[in-house]
């Protein structure tokens, strides 16, 4: 069971974080039916967080070479004092500004007595018997992915990304990622896509944020896990995640060229509005 359980996890863990339909929110409302809805972790979620990470990595390689490229040169650039921000070319503009999109999160570690970290904080907030506040937050991203929509519908997105944006991106990510029902691909595609920034890049913005996000995510999991998993269930989890991120990074990239990103805003609104539901039946049997 623990190996069909690892495969079906993997699957299910990397169409929710690469399509904008919450990961976490998911998560959550399976938990809640499931009633385990206490926040633990099983050890195969976070091989599956690695995997995912890796996947996107794979499947958009140039983009990941390019901007590690982009790092070193801006290394040796500041060793010699040649660095300039104003006027960068495209790929060590779109490597500063998820440099500068990452600060906030550093918000994570500001100490909240007996939770704590602030990280841990906003994640147990996720696991408190009702479904919602996860419905309320997936309905939210319903409505960012429908206003991306009618933005690109309306406007030539032909920006690339500024410093502004940049940070809005960064501080939304600290309540993105730890809350259940919110989802850090369509939050920040969304947000870069309202302040006009091109589709292309702000799709790649999406990738690589998530890759270090997952990676951290991953790694404190996989050690720090509730529930211990045996070696092969491990092994499918990272194997899987990886052809299953893979394959979603590439569906993605389709998906927004295509236009049909209003569709999964109109699934966000119909399962949130069902989570809402739910858990105000739940608050009130209570």
């Amino acid at each position: 069971m623990s190996i069909i359980n690892a495969i079906l996890n993997a699957i299910l863990q990397a169409i929710g974080w690469l399509m904008p339909i919450s990961e976490s929110g998911h998560s959550a409302i399976f938990h809640d039916f499931s009633g385990a809805s206490n926040g633990a972790v099983w050890q195969v979620t976070g091989m599956v967080h690695i995997g995912i990470a890796l996947g996107i990595v794979l499947a958009s390689f140039s983009i990941f070479k390019r901007l590690a490229l982009e790092f070193v040169g801006a290394g040796k650039d500041l060793i010699h004092k040649n660095l300039t921000v104003k006027n960068a070319p495209p790929a060590r503009n779109l490597l500063y500004m998820v440099m500068i999109s990452f600060l906030p999160m550093l918000l994570w570690l500001i100490p909240i007595g007996r939770y704590g970290f602030l990280y841990k904080l906003l994640r147990s907030l996720s696991y408190n018997g009702t479904i919602l506040d996860e419905g309320v937050m997936i309905a939210f991203i319903g409505l960012m992915l429908f206003l991306a929509v009618r933005q690109m519908t309306v406007s030539r997105n032909d920006k690339p990304v500024s410093l502004i944006p940049a940070l809005i991106v960064g501080v939304a990510s600290v309540v993105f990622v730890p809350t259940a029902g919110m989802s850090l691909t369509a939050g920040v595609f969304t947000i870069l896509i309202i302040f006009g920034v091109t589709k292309t890049i702000a799709f790649r913005y999406c990738l690589v944020m998530s890759v270090p996000v997952l990676l951290v995510m991953g790694i404190v999991e996989a050690a720090a896990a509730t529930y211990k998993a045996a070696v092969i269930p491990m092994i499918l989890g990272l194997v899987i995640s990886v052809a299953a991120s893979f394959i979603c990074t590439r569906l993605l990239k389709f998906i927004i060229k295509k236009g049909y990103l209003k569709y999964f805003s109109y699934y966000d609104f119909a399962l949130g509005g069902l989570a809402v539901i739910i858990g105000a039946i739940q608050l009130i049997v209570r």
